[in-house]
C-alpha cells in the first residue's frame, strides 16, 4: 500500500486499546508516519500496554492500522516501544 504523506495532509487518527477508543485527533504537517506515531504516542500521557494507532489520510485516501506497545517512562509518560 502506498502510505505517502505529505506536510499538507489531513490526518485522523484513532488510537484504541481493545475496544475501546483512547483518543481520537485530527493531524496535519508531518513528514512521515514515524513522525506522526511518535507525536500520537507523545499525547497518551499515563497509558501503557498495547495499542492500535489507525490513520486515514483525507487528503490522499489511504487507511493504515499499527499496534504500537506503550511503556511507562520514569516520567509516567509513554515511549514507543516496537511497531508492528
Amino acid at each position: 500500500m502506498n502510505t505517502q504523506l505529505r506536510s499538507t495532509d489531513t490526518l485522523y487518527a484513532t488510537v484504541k486499546s481493545g475496544h475501546n477508543t483512547l483518543v481520537r485527533l485530527t493531524l496535519s504537517g508531518f513528514g512521515s508516519i514515524a513522525e506522526v506515531i511518535k507525536s500520537i504516542c507523545g499525547s497518551l500521557s499515563g497509558i501503557a500496554g498495547l495499542v492500535t494507532v489507525e490513520l486515514r489520510n483525507g487528503t490522499l485516501g489511504w487507511l493504515e492500522r499499527r499496534s504500537v506497545r506503550l511503556a511507562l517512562s520514569e516520567e509516567n509518560s509513554p515511549v514507543q516501544l516496537t511497531l508492528f
